[in-house]
């Protein structure tokens, strides 16, 4: 009895040390195209820090949260092994036969069927996203918000710096990135510029390796802004958003916005926005602006939109070339799939489909999209969450196949952190006070 105060204090030390560790690791989550050991690609900042603290875990004095951490960490790897297991044996059975037209992960061993180096390399990136899923769903606390997005300001703040410096000197200002990826070492970071007329713009990446990638990890934390009424991440996510000249950002968030408005009953806004594209209409009409308008339209919608784009023509081949081999499988491999991390399409749906077959389409969707009933207790917080999730599992199945981004893992954890803070008096009467 008389080191009970001791072991209690010791108990709250080690408690507080790892939710404030598994706080500081949001910082570094969109780093994903730099990483500490470049000749070993998984080797990203959160990547090695979440290595360690898993390290720490069993030996920590927690108790519960631990317990519900193991517990469902447990279950994933019941799953993936028995998806694993079940696979790799049809494809021993049915000797199993891939394509050079398929997108390998490792184009140049297309003849290997059986547990491929990928299969292997790729589940561990699936384990580390779901390990930080734990961590955020488990052992963070209610500041964690605060840390999640301090880390997309230091995203954007390092995007603009790129984007500034190109458009003033030419120059391409990315000093962090030195990531390869895949078998063929290409580099995780895309240097991406078009020309808008007479002006020639860098697309906006940050330190995420890409435009699209950009997209993916910001857009549903900016939707997110909107019920937690972060008004300066708000318009700061925005206006890199837009500098990605992405169709998919501009598309969702037209969608979004409309909703938005129609959910505030913010009807008058639709008659200002027709006053101003009835201006912006007659500006462009002008011929000082109408190159302008021809150049910007072509790269983000119509070149894309008519299928003239390299891009989008690689895409569709792409996507036709899965489904086909998807579609001509046995039985067994269109339910279980040949294995995942064996082909790697444009977007996740072609993807995840001839990988895992239709139960694993099914599972993945299960457990991204099962949030949509979580008891989130503020109505205008629960919808922009629920909605952020909804457009993040499309602009993956539609044209990101990247599943280790640790982006989508914390945002799906953070709808459990939002329910636990939706139901505590003080947030809700700070975020009202907001409204």
């Amino acid at each position: 009895m008389i080191n009970s105060p001791v072991l209690s204090a010791s108990t709250q030390d080690t408690t507080s040390f790892i939710k404030k560790y598994v706080n500081i690791l949001m910082l570094f989550f969109p780093i994903t195209s730099f990483v500490l050991v470049p000749s070993v690609p998984g080797t990203t900042i959160i990547t090695v820090l979440s290595a360690l603290l898993f390290i720490t875990i069993p030996l920590s004095t927690l108790k519960e949260e631990k317990g519900k951490f193991f517990l469902e960490l447990t279950y994933f790897f019941c799953v993936i092994i028995i998806l694993s297991f079940v696979s790799q044996l049809i494809n021993l059975i049915t000797h199993l036969k891939l394509s050079k037209n398929l997108i390998l992960i490792n184009k140049n061993d297309y003849t290997r069927t059986f547990y491929r180096a990928s299969h292997l390399t790729q589940t561990l990136s699936l384990v580390v996203g779901f390990i930080i899923y734990g961590y955020v769903k488990h052992l963070s606390n209610e500041s964690i918000i605060k840390y999640i997005y301090w880390g997309l300001r230091l995203l954007c703040f390092y995007a603009l710096y790129e984007f500034l410096l190109y458009a003033a000197t030419g120059i391409n200002g990315d000093f962090m990135a030195n990531r390869t990826l895949g078998y063929d070492s290409a580099p995780a970071s895309l240097f991406q510029t078009f020309s808008l007329g007479p002006i020639s713009l860098m697309r906006l990446k940050g330190y995420t390796g890409e435009p699209s990638m950009f997209v993916f990890t910001v857009f549903p934390f900016w939707v997110l802004t909107f019920g937690l009424k972060r008004r300066f991440d708000m318009y700061l996510l925005l206006t890199c958003l837009l500098l990605t000249f992405s169709t998919t950002a501009y598309f969702f968030m037209f969608l979004f916005m409309s909703y938005w408005f129609i959910y505030k009953r913010q009807y008058q806004v639709f008659f200002y926005m027709c006053i101003f594209i009835i201006v912006v209409c007659f500006v462009l009409q002008l011929n000082m602006f109408q190159h302008l308008f021809d150049s910007l339209y072509e790269f983000v919608l119509g070149g894309k939109i008519g299928g003239n784009s390299v891009s989008s023509r690689e895409r569709g081949k792409s996507f036709i070339n899965q489904i086909e081999f998807w579609s001509n499988l046995n039985g067994f491999s269109q339910a279980f799939g040949i294995g995942f991390g064996y082909i790697r399409s444009a977007d996740f749906f072609s993807t995840l489909l001839p990988n895992n077959g239709i139960i694993g389409l099914l599972i993945f969707s299960w457990f991204v999209l099962r949030n949509l009933w979580l008891d989130i207790a503020i109505p205008i917080l629960s919808g922009c969450y629920k909605i952020g999730l909804i457009i993040v599992y499309f602009i993956m199945m539609a044209s990101v196949p990247e599943f280790a981004y640790p982006s989508l893992w914390i945002f799906i954890a953070l709808g459990f952190v939002l329910k636990h803070l939706s139901h505590q008096p003080q947030f809700k009467q700070d975020l009202i006070a907001k409204l």
